[in-house]
């Protein structure tokens, strides 16, 4: 959407009524963008856990003794289809309505030492190297811990997800005036410039099993604590996202 459309002015030489149904005509689309990238992910892993419950139910029916191995990777294979499915639900919650968030001091030394404990037990996490560095002055935030735990994660496994073959992550925070900026960067391939316009927008994504909420999310919930998310300097190597909170007291 233009400055005008956001603005709710209209061009010159466009009367109320049409700017109404220009407007109506943008949101009915970017809904029905959003409808798709719902129903495109979530039929996914239904259609998988469809398959192999029906697979399931016809061995049963045939009589024959189930193998317990092949059982049990069905069930597997179930489970982490259910998984993914919550997953989305709960980014789509997120990013739908926000939860308020509680504000209180939260310490990044610990907070991102949590992110990056649960981030390693992904696969292929073992061949990127992790390079963190708090400045003192950013130690302590004033943020809802559980929001600002997502929002991290979401940043981090976003950076993992960019290199596959390994690389470098980098995480930094300091202050910035009256900001408290987190920057996280990778050595991944970047982001192309003609993809940056869309790169928060929901279920964008460049990778073929990503499901697009993680940085949307990430951007919600900063904003809701005053502060954003940005990408730095698209089109060329590496991917660097800055997190900027205010600097409050505690």
């Amino acid at each position: 959407m233009d400055v005008q459309a956001a603005t709710g002015t209209a061009p010159v030489g466009e009367d109320a009524a049409a700017l109404v149904a220009r407007l109506t005509a943008e949101k009915t689309e970017a809904l029905a963008r959003l409808a798709a990238g719902i129903a495109h992910e979530l039929r996914n892993p239904l259609a998988v856990i469809l398959a192999r419950v029906q697979l399931l139910a016809i061995g049963l029916r045939s009589g024959k003794p189930l193998d317990p191995a092949k059982l049990e990777q069905t069930l597997r294979t179930v489970e982490e289809q259910a998984v993914r499915a919550a997953k989305i639900i709960e980014g789509l919650t997120v990013f739908a309505r926000p939860r308020r968030p509680e504000l209180g001091p939260v310490d990044l030394d610990e907070t991102l030492g949590h992110v990056l404990g649960v981030v390693r037990a992904r696969r292929g996490a073992e061949l990127v190297r992790t390079d963190v560095e708090i400045a003192d002055d950013a130690r302590t935030v004033v943020a809802d811990r559980a929001q600002l735990t997502t929002a991290l994660t979401q940043l981090v496994v976003n950076a993992l997800e960019a290199m596959p073959a390994g690389g470098v992550l980098s995480v930094r925070a300091a202050r910035r005036d009256d900001r408290i900026e987190l920057v996280v960067a990778d050595t991944g391939p970047g982001v192309p410039a003609e993809h940056a316009p869309r790169i928060f927008d929901p279920f964008f994504s460049t990778k073929p099993a990503a499901a697009g909420l993680g940085l949307c999310v990430a951007r919600t919930i900063a904003e809701a604590h005053g502060g954003g998310v940005r990408l730095v300097e698209p089109g060329r190597a590496g991917a660097t996202f800055v997190l900027s909170l205010p600097a409050r007291d505690g």
